[in-house]
């Protein structure tokens, strides 16, 4: 952000030292209009938006139950620049010129640049850049660097802090205490979530290695002087030891260093995931940035100092919160159905972690079950701090009435079993919150005596148009599919119980609405078809939960919600019909919907997500979306699904595979009129692979790392075949399995 005054020549060669866009660097001389949709920078400890007014802290809320939000320290990080000449003493400010803007999501970081010409043959550059450090990840940095042509002027450059109003959230001292020459500052939230689960308020302490006075800070670049640089560095954890020592180790550390460092944590991340495009660079720019997007927010895999506890992927990430449309920054089921599915191949240990958080407040979510009069664990719709109820109260029937949300956990523990085969977390953290929810959902039930069959009442689907409906077809189906993985979990760890029996007796006696006559199923009973809905529902049945059901009836359940669901809806709606047209073999009409669940969400600049369309209001940096999306082109285009056996032995399905569609806005040129896309890495029991489509029902499936864990392949042979190190696998138009051997841990 800078000020605008005089004005001024460039430079005719001055483009050339700019950065060129490419799949991992998006460029542009524009800002969006609406700077909400700028970058998110966040490193799982603190996060903020890109020339935004807050800082957000990891775990840190300010407000009572529904008034729980994201607290937000003001962004001290942002800083504009004036530059002036020192001539016959007198000063002449300079106009700086169109500013070029880069994300760069390889190294992850924002950088913005000028090259201005102050006098005949003195050109000066000067370059910003700031990122959330992925090694130090208590720390947040802002890097200024000026070199010129000539020394024979002085120049000044003074810096203006545009941090943006006080907290509301913090009581912070306003005397900060100054030690070797840090300034320290202790906040403090001024209300506690819960009484019952949060006695105190939450504490942060920010140590800076320089104050911005309210006049602003001015720097020479001397004459004689060629080059000068300038940092400001943020640190804050709990603790003040904690973060003054980041700082002191920060500062050990050139800037370049410091770059380096984070850059290396970066690259080490793409190493193991990547989703390569040959054919259309927007796409892969899109695709990179969804990635980076989604995975800035989760916590440092390798850190300075041991990571803090992880409070849960918010909608709009780490680095949004404050605002009713960032969702305050709670913990919704966005995280285990948009999400989980495509961070467990980021790296399963972030996908362990988001469940940890749901288990670390199982004391909570037993509470809210008790207060509502049912047994087990019942999470609430909305999570944040202390794991009870903080949906926001304008909206108190989406709380009473979404209590799908605890069997989405499940499912999510189902899909994390059957990726990694952990045995030994499937029988301690995923048997505890099974179990436990399993509980609350046979106790949420009500039994028809007359048909023998149990309806789930009074509740509301994702279509959240649709409140006090019965039988809802989404929830009913997840309800079902959570009760029998706690029973399958059970009898593999514990041996069938009468508890258990319980369980899968309600799950196999689960009333699911179905319209015989035009073969399709009723989002919920007494739906009347045609009726407008919010977003996708029913058509969830087939992908992700992945009902058993004929192929004519998924189709007309597509068909017939696809002309019923409002324009507003979310991406993700749309990714989840390519999905499913994919899967009943309509692949126009998944074109169709891929592109819709992305061409319209994402402002072009730094490829940031919307919730809702261009022509509707909606948050910004919407990873839910980004979720979907990713997931419409592995679980979709590259087929790819994931089970277990009644064995216990987890199964990677490959189906056929499709190529993505071309996109109308850009050209393609490609060999043979086709895009090839390879996947890097997939991960599947401790081992990982790699998947290239080629195109007209062509893949190979190459083994990157095949660990511990014994893997056979089944369907290529009449015989199943062992995988081995470096394997290639050639698939034309079918199915194969690779799956794990028999589930063995027996406690």
């Amino acid at each position: 952000m800078f000020s605008f005054v005089l004005q001024l020549f460039l430079i005719q060669n001055a483009a050339l030292t700019f950065a060129q866009s490419d799949e991992f660097h998006l460029v542009t001389f524009n800002l969006p209009k609406d700077l909400n949709f700028m970058p998110s920078l966040a490193n799982g400890h603190l996060g903020f938006t890109v020339f935004g007014d807050a800082i957000y802290f990891n775990g840190v809320y300010n407000g009572e139950a529904g008034n729980s939000r994201r607290a937000r320290l003001p962004n001290s990080l942002n800083l504009t620049i004036e530059v002036f000449s020192e001539h016959l003493r007198a000063y002449r400010q300079y106009q700086l010129p169109p500013t070029q803007y880069v994300m760069n999501l390889k190294d992850g970081y924002f950088q913005w640049q000028q090259n201005l010409s102050v006098s005949l043959g003195d050109t000066v550059q000067i370059i910003q850049r700031i990122y959330a450090h992925r090694y130090f990840n208590r720390a947040l940095i802002y890097d200024l660097s000026i070199s010129r042509t000539s020394n024979q002027e002085t120049l000044l450059i003074k810096l203006q802090q545009s941090s943006g109003n006080k907290s509301e959230a913090f009581d912070i001292r306003e005397k900060p205490s100054n030690i070797n020459n840090f300034f320290i500052y202790k906040a403090l939230t001024r209300q506690v979530e819960d009484p019952q689960f949060q006695t105190l308020p939450s504490i942060v302490y920010i140590i800076q290695n320089d104050c911005i006075p309210p006049e602003g800070k001015f720097l020479k670049l001397k004459n004689g002087q060629t080059t000068m640089s300038y940092r400001l560095i943020l640190t804050a954890d709990h603790k003040k030891q904690v973060a003054l020592k980041e700082m002191r180790n920060v500062l050990s550390f050139s800037s370049q260093e410091l770059l380096n460092k984070h850059a290396q944590e970066w690259e080490r991340f793409w190493g193991n995931f990547h989703i390569e495009i040959k054919g259309s660079l927007v796409l892969s720019q899109i695709i990179n940035a969804g990635i980076f997007y989604l995975a800035n927010s989760l916590p440092s895999p390798t850190s300075n100092q041991p990571n803090n506890k992880y409070y849960g992927l918010s909608p709009t990430g780490l680095a949004r919160g404050q605002l009713d449309v960032d969702y305050q920054g709670h913990s919704f089921w966005d995280t285990e159905i948009w999400m989980l599915p495509i961070i467990t191949h980021f790296n399963t240990d972030w996908s362990r972690g988001l469940l940890k958080y749901r288990s670390d407040h199982l004391k909570a979510a037993n509470y809210n079950a008790m207060a509502t009069g049912y047994r087990g664990a019942r999470f609430p719709w909305e999570s944040a701090f202390t794991g009870v109820e903080v949906t926001n109260p304008c909206c108190p029937e989406v709380a009473q009435q979404q209590i799908h949300i605890s069997a989405d956990i499940v499912l999510a523990l189902q899909h994390f079993y059957a990726v990694t085969h952990d045995e030994t977390w499937l029988c301690d953290t995923g048997w505890t919150l099974a179990s436990e929810i399993a509980e609350f959902l046979i106790s949420r039930v009500t039994w028809n005596t007359t048909t023998d069959l149990y309806h789930v009442e009074n509740v509301m689907g994702p279509d959240e148009d649709h409140t006090h409906v019965n039988d809802n077809a989404y929830t009913n189906v997840a309800f079902k599919k959570a009760l029998e993985f706690a029973s399958f979990v059970s009898s593999l760890c514990w041996n069938q119980t009468e508890q258990s029996k319980a369980w899968l007796n309600v799950a196999q006696k689960m009333f699911l609405a179905y319209n015989k006559s035009k073969d399709y199923h009723p989002e919920y009973a007494g739906y009347e078809t045609g009726e407008r809905i919010k977003q996708a529902d029913a058509i969830l049945l087939g992908f992700p939960l992945q009902l058993d059901m004929v192929n004519t009836t998924r189709y007309n359940d597509l068909i017939l919600y696809e002309n019923v669901t409002r324009a507003s809806g979310p991406a993700m709606t749309w990714s989840m019909f390519a999905i499913n047209f994919l899967d009943v073999g309509f692949k126009t009409k998944a074109d169709h919907y891929f592109l819709k669940g992305f061409e319209d969400y994402i402002r072009p600049e730094f490829k940031v997500w919307s919730e809702t369309s261009f022509y509707f209001k909606g948050s910004s940096n919407f990873l839910t979306g980004i979720g979907g999306f990713l997931q419409s082109i592995l679980y979709g285009y590259a087929g790819i699904r994931f089970h277990f056996d009644p064995k216990g032995r987890s199964q990677m399905l490959l189906k056929q595979s499709h190529l993505l569609p071309a996109i109308k806005t850009f050209t393609v040129k490609v060999l043979e009129s086709y895009w090839t896309k390879t996947m890097n890495s997939i991960k599947f029991g401790n081992a990982s692979f790699a998947l290239t489509v080629f195109g007209n029902g062509n893949s190979l499936l190459t083994c990157l790392s095949l660990g511990s864990l014994p893997l056979q392949l089944i369907g290529k042979t009449q015989q199943p075949i062992i995988l081995t190190d470096n394997c290639a696998i050639s698939l034309k138009n079918e199915t194969v399995t690779i799956q794990t051997s028999e589930f063995t841990s027996k406690l």
